[in-house]
């Protein structure tokens, strides 16, 4: 029962991917050969797709692809994500229950997402490269941490949280006045002029 590894670039598949995918795929050949995959999402970078697929790996196997707008399965079959802290990608892997190796954050809009998935205890960060394949690597070597950061993970999205229904629940009282306000209005417009 071999560990699947999903390795995201983005829609563009930029970023230090090409990096990221060499030093994982040496760190996971030595460390657990023959016991570990490694799906490779290179988006819409057609290049690094294609450089991938001929490169001949050691104890591991390497299966890039382009874009796709499957990634939910992927997500589903793996083991734990390494990819850009993305809100949706985040969002999605602790819905999942899935631990996450964040390389990079755009600031401002993706920075909040890293303290969120290490505070959370479901994944780590580092841009480099070497440190990602270590941590990862470790990740697939002790079963035992893989679980409990797929528990976090799990817990932090937790989609029927009470934060979720408060949300829910403010969102229909502000449709309700809405409605209401129509409806007062709609009358006040109808009713005849003195």
């Amino acid at each position: 029962d071999r560990k699947t590894v999903l390795i995201v670039g983005g829609g563009d598949g930029v970023g230090s991917l090409e990096g990221i995918v060499k030093s994982l795929a040496s760190e996971a050949g030595k460390k657990c050969p023959g016991e570990t995959q490694l799906v490779v999402v290179c988006g819409k970078n057609a290049r690094l797709q294609h450089k991938l697929e001929r490169q001949r790996w050691e104890g591991v196997d390497v299966c890039a692809r382009g874009f796709t707008s499957r990634m939910s399965d992927y997500m589903e079959v793996a083991d734990c994500i390494v990819t850009k802290a993305g809100p949706g990608t985040v969002a999605e892997a602790a819905i999942r229950g899935l631990p996450t190796m964040l390389s990079s954050f755009l600031p401002g809009q993706e920075a909040g997402n890293v303290p969120f998935v290490v505070e959370s205890g479901f994944g780590e960060y580092s841009a480099n490269p070497r440190k990602i394949a270590l941590t990862v690597t470790g990740w697939l070597q002790d079963a035992t941490k893989l679980e409990a950061m797929s528990e976090a993970a799990a817990r932090a999205g937790q989609p029927h949280s009470s934060g979720t229904i408060a949300i829910a629940s403010d969102l229909c009282e502000m449709a309700e006045a809405a409605t209401l306000s129509l409806t007062e209005h709609e009358l006040a417009s109808s009713a005849p002029k003195e």
